[in-house]
């Protein structure tokens, strides 16, 4: 079977200090959280050409929490 994955980039050439400490952040979580209702994070990367940072992640097949809510 082959795995697919969705990718994230947070363009950081714009954001703050505070926002890019944010975004940072948001990788240090990704990393430390392992619960089967918790997409998983696969790798993170910063992408020079574009500067931004790309998180790599399971892809969630029947859509975000956002759909889910809109939906009902």
């Amino acid at each position: 079977d082959e795995e697919v994955y969705a990718l994230k980039k947070v363009k950081m050439l714009n954001l703050s200090d505070k926002e890019k400490e944010n975004a940072l952040n948001e990788v240090r979580i990704l990393v430390s959280i392992d619960h089967p209702n918790v997409i998983g994070y696969k790798d993170a990367f910063i992408d020079e050409a574009s500067s931004a940072l790309c998180l790599i992640m399971e892809l969630a097949d029947n859509g975000d929490v956002f759909q889910k809510i809109t939906n009902y």
